[in-house]
């Protein structure tokens, strides 16, 4: 009996020996927790819940509906990816927290579901993922980072995607506010809410409670650690008149390319010239002065979908990659600030490649972008020179109390005994609600 458990423990240490042979070594504490693809030839990363393309990468702990993860690598010879996850505090950094306190299964695993395209011009291989799955199972909610890499001799990171998990173990009431008064009251929003722990024990609700606020998931317009205007004994009003606001913004610009035998909505030209197709979008211009209008749209995401001939069953692996080109009227070029295209479709990020350039023969401000057929919003953003300046959305696309936007509430409690922070409540909230 002695003898045989020798052997399996033998077995199993030469087990975890190999695993550390070969496991993905990186520095939790370096790891930026955002959203961010590293991968040139990554396009297309995306995460919501499961058939539900326009949803929010929220999910409920031990919830019937998981998360789906995807992106497609580009015209290469399709690698190996592997993936973890790593748990996050309240304000987005790696949380102190082993992985076997926060989940089950192993701690890295290989992506193994992957198609090649279907009678595409552009080549590529669309790899998605559920989570949970067989290999690993979340048991602790609060906020998450999936970390997508590459191992070998060129070992590192290639994606990083937030999402969050959460309880449902507080009741949260409010609405969105458009009536705001003084000089905020044409093109502000607030959200006036309250928290009603129940029979959930919260001891000191200023200390342990952590409130995070976030527009349309837009994790650079939010308010975080926000405290209440009120603490009652059963109840934590938040319903300050001016502490809070956002700036409603507009509706955001689209297009539509799933036909590329036809010009749809603000398409003006597609034109198929080996070995890409090439789409010029209608020249945008600036809205800052115009009347509100209200223009339906996805709050800033984008649906990837195809009309080509009978193909069109799988958009996922039968949808075309172009070579889009988006332009923005004006006089001149802006001086001391650039014009950066802003959106899912860019990751909401601010990098070089989003940043336009100024065509000075045309008057107007240009951008090329290779993008998977599909519906898409976007807008215009400026961001001024020097160090520290503020991202400016409002330049050329105005603000308007009415605008529809999604408000998304996280409820954060770092219990005195516990050592993370747990995510008790998740609520949106609708402006047009």
């Amino acid at each position: 009996m002695n003898f045989k458990f020798g052997i399996l423990s033998a077995v199993i240490s030469m087990l975890m020996l190999c695993h550390n042979l070969y496991a993905f070594d990186f520095e939790r504490d370096t790891v930026a927790c955002v959203d961010r693809v590293y991968g040139k030839n990554l396009k297309t990363v995306r995460m919501h819940l499961q058939d539900w393309e326009v949803s929010y990468p929220v999910m409920e702990l031990y919830g019937e509906v998981g998360l789906e993860f995807s992106f497609d690598q580009i015209e290469s010879q399709p690698q190996n990816y592997y993936y973890t996850v790593m748990h996050c505090t309240y304000d987005w950094k790696p949380s102190n927290l082993m992985f076997v306190d926060y989940a089950d299964g192993f701690d890295e695993n290989e992506i193994r579901n992957y198609e090649e395209s279907q009678s595409t011009y552009v080549q590529y291989t669309h790899f998605s993922l559920n989570l949970p799955n067989d290999d690993l199972q979340l048991k602790l909610s609060g906020n998450y980072l999936l970390i997508v890499f590459v191992k070998g001799p060129e070992e590192r990171i290639v994606c990083t995607k937030r999402f969050m998990v959460y309880e449902n173990l507080v009741t949260v009431e409010g609405r969105v506010n458009s009536n705001v008064f003084g000089e905020f009251k044409k093109e502000y929003q607030k959200v006036d809410f309250e928290i009603i722990p129940k029979k959930y024990p919260i001891y000191n609700p200023l200390e342990e409670l952590k409130v995070t606020l976030v527009q349309n998931f837009q994790c650079d317009e939010s308010y975080t650690e926000m405290q209440p205007s009120f603490v009652g004994n059963d109840s934590y009003i938040f319903n300050w008149e001016d502490k809070y606001l956002f700036n409603a913004g507009n509706e955001y610009r689209y297009f539509n390319f799933n036909n590329l035998e036809l010009n749809s909505e603000y398409v003006e030209h597609i034109e198929y010239r080996k070995p890409y197709y090439y789409i010029d979008l209608v020249p945008g211009k600036s809205k800052y002065f115009e009347p509100y209008a209200s223009d339906e749209d996805i709050n800033g995401g984008y649906i990837i979908k195809t009309n080509r001939r009978n193909n069109n069953n799988f958009p996922e692996i039968q949808s075309e990659y172009a070579i889009v080109r988006f332009r923005l009227n004006n006089p001149s070029m802006l001086g001391g600030a650039s014009v950066y295209l802003y959106g899912a479709l860019t990751n909401y990020e601010l990098s070089s490649q989003y940043k336009m350039k100024y065509n000075m023969e045309a008057h107007c401000y240009e951008l090329l972008m290779f993008l998977k057929q599909g519906y898409y919003n976007y807008r215009y953003v400026v961001v001024p020179e020097g160090e520290g300046a503020g991202m400016d959305r409002f330049f050329f696309e105005g603000s308007h109390k009415q605008t529809e936007n999604d408000y998304l509430l996280f409820v954060y409690h770092r219990n005195p005994s516990e050592s993370y922070d747990r995510l008790i409540n998740y609520t949106k909230f609708n402006s047009r609600n």
